[in-house]
């Protein structure tokens, strides 16, 4: 665990520069050599501006203390221990003798230096520079010289941290973005990392969680979570809260369960849905219409208005989805590519021409203008009840819109066409996650 410490200067009982223990002590140089800071003798306290110029560069007053901070790890990274301590030249040392042992390497095993503190003379020794300065600063407390303040670990909460990333750097993303990383944070990481400070978390812990995610969910999840709290780790290095990315690891593997794929729904099931289409009630007519016809995304047909169908075409151009579950809210649609037009059908006219009226093809109960969307609960009973009535218990409204693009296919549309009825920017994606080969066309093929 990384920790920060603090000297203060006890005015009037120091006399010339002296060394203070830096805030960034987790950035090693030479894996013996670590940052220090300078306090001038006519600042009389530490004004967390000025840094020591271990070279001959002069200090920029421009550059912010990171960037200082940086060009003298640089600096230092190419010196040897007894090049740093030389170069400290403190007023209130008689000199510096340095003893080191003998050893395998070019780096000291032991380092002595002889100081003088309030007239008298001490001698401080270090297996390294850390420990030789540690050691220094200790006889200054002592003699009450400096004050130390143990500030504890600094590094910020997880749950902090990563609401302020997403607040800072992801504030264009959708409502419905924002609200499903916020429950997938809230159901899966705040609870589990939410209050530990973010250099704690390591690579050892994050296989066993992940091994407990593939259990229990399906890859796809998994990966959103994944993709949540990456880039909150990867801010974290570039922010130097932590070294690496604990996620940077070959033990983690990503399993769960395959995405249920949505299907077609079986021809003959669908000829009885059309057929019969006109004896439901008026908004579940209008909404197994639109899903059987359109290739319309479920959120697209709640989104449809009367003044989006002509004659001849359906213009896709609005959406209605529930973030927060029951109200609507009305956004565009899920991609550029996704606002086109499809053709309105006569089978289609033929079902809901005798319900146009103004506003919402299908608004809400409680706004008689029909300019209210419905709710979630209202659009989730609506289809219930076509579900009921059709006996397609495992059917999903998605998979009205691969029905129609599987139809599409078999009558020999193109790919690209189908692709754009269906409002993909790529035909790979139609074909792979849209198309299917439904069993009684395999059978037919045998045949």
């Amino acid at each position: 665990m990384y920790r920060r410490s603090r000297l203060i200067i006890v005015p009037g009982k120091i006399q010339g520069p002296f060394l203070l223990k830096t805030e960034y002590s987790r950035f090693p140089i030479h894996d013996r050599i670590w940052f220090v800071r300078l306090v001038m003798p006519d600042f009389g306290s530490y004004n967390g501006e000025e840094y020591w110029n271990m070279s001959t560069r002069e200090t920029n007053k421009t550059e912010t203390p990171m960037a200082q901070l940086e060009v003298l790890a640089q600096d230092v990274a190419s010196r040897t221990a007894e090049e740093v301590i030389r170069r400290l030249n403190l007023e209130n040392r008689t000199g510096i003798t340095i003893g080191v042992s003998e050893g395998d390497n070019d780096m000291p095993k032991r380092l002595r230096e002889r100081i003088m503190i309030n007239g008298k003379e001490r001698w401080v020794s270090g297996g390294n520079m850390q420990q030789l300065f540690d050691n220094y600063v200790r006889l200054l407390v002592n003699e009450g010289l400096v004050e130390w303040t143990d500030t504890g670990d600094e590094s910020p909460l997880l749950k902090d941290y990563m609401r302020q990333f997403y607040s800072t750097y992801k504030q264009g993303q959708v409502e419905t973005t924002i609200v499903n990383r916020e429950r997938l944070m809230k159901k899966h990481i705040l609870p589990i990392f939410g209050s530990r400070r973010i250099n704690t978390i390591t690579s050892q812990e994050l296989p066993g969680w992940f091994n407990g995610l593939n259990s229990k969910y399906a890859r796809e999840t998994i990966l959103k979570i994944k993709n949540i709290i990456n880039p909150v780790f990867e801010a974290a290095v570039e922010d130097r809260l932590i070294d690496r990315n604990p996620l940077h690891s070959k033990y983690i593997e990503i399993g769960g369960r395959d995405t249920v794929s949505h299907k077609a729904i079986p021809k003959e099931k669908m000829q009885q849905i059309r057929l019969e289409a006109s004896t439901l009630e008026r908004k579940e007519k209008l909404m197994v219409a639109l899903l059987s016809y359109t290739g319309m995304r479920f959120e697209e047909v709640l989104g449809m208005k009367w003044e989006d169908i002509n004659d001849d075409w359906i213009t896709i151009q609005r959406a209605v989805v529930h973030p927060k579950r029951n109200a609507p809210l009305i956004k565009t649609t899920k991609t550029k590519t996704s606002n086109r037009i499809v053709p309105y059908k006569q089978e289609l006219k033929n079902l809901i021409e005798d319900c146009r009226s103004t506003g919402f093809i299908l608004s809400s109960d409680k706004d008689p203008t029909g300019e209210t969307p419905l709710s979630y609960s209202e659009a989730r009973r609506i289809f219930e009840k076509i579900r009921k009535r059709f006996d397609i218990k495992d059917v999903t409204a998605h998979d009205f819109r691969d029905t129609c693009a599987t139809e599409w296919r078999e009558s020999g549309i193109p790919l690209d066409v189908v692709a754009r009825l269906l409002g993909h920017a790529k035909t790979e994606t139609t074909e792979r996650k849209y198309v299917k080969y439904r069993p009684d066309l395999l059978s037919a093929a045998v045949l």
